[in-house]
């Protein structure tokens, strides 16, 4: 089914505004000892997808969360991994919850999915840093990343809890208002 030009138009703003809020929410940080923070960025990375579907919720989380690295001078270098792996999070929450019935299950194994697929990825790309670039020692190695685990955890399951319960309340009026893709309805 081809989409009119004023659904395109819909999602293109709906995928911009959720680019916006990833962005806007990645600066609500509550700090974890020196190396590791908690921020409500993710949140709207999982909402994104379970919202938008995969692509849009992909390019939303991944844009959003690269913008606010382009912000801070150490981020700027790792930027394009960071598109790529809070791409995923919107990917897989907006895949897994593509199609109706919208079940608060559905919705916490995809928002649950995409969030642990970033932990993943961050830790392992945390580790290639650690070792092969700053060539620290296994045991530093090994501490640190215990520690960004930890953090990385407990950010996942705020962004899943929070993620869900927004996106239960708001679907019903995203729908209404046209804003969600009509294969998800």
């Amino acid at each position: 089914m081809k989409q009119t030009k004023q659904a395109k138009l819909r999602r293109l703003v709906a995928t911009g505004l959720f680019s916006a809020l990833v962005f806007l929410f990645s600066w609500v940080q509550i700090p974890l000892g020196s190396a590791a923070r908690i921020h409500l960025g993710n949140v709207f990375c999982a909402l994104a997808g379970l919202l938008l579907g995969p692509i849009a919720g992909g390019v939303s989380a991944g844009m959003g969360s690269m913008l606010f690295d382009f912000t801070n001078p150490a981020y700027i270098a790792e930027s394009w991994i960071t598109f790529f792996t809070k791409f995923c999070i919107g990917f897989l929450a907006g895949g897994l919850s593509r199609k109706a019935p919208h079940t608060l299950t559905k919705d916490l194994a995809a928002a649950s999915a995409g969030s642990l697929c970033y932990v993943v990825l961050y830790l392992l790309k945390s580790l290639v840093v650690m070792l092969l670039i700053e060539q620290q020692t296994w045991q530093a190695v090994q501490i640190q990343l215990i520690t960004r685990g930890a953090s990385s955890l407990v950010n996942a399951a705020a962004a899943v809890a929070v993620s869900v319960i927004l996106a239960q309340g708001m679907r019903p009026a995203l729908q209404k208002a046209g804003l969600l893709a009509k294969k998800s309805v």
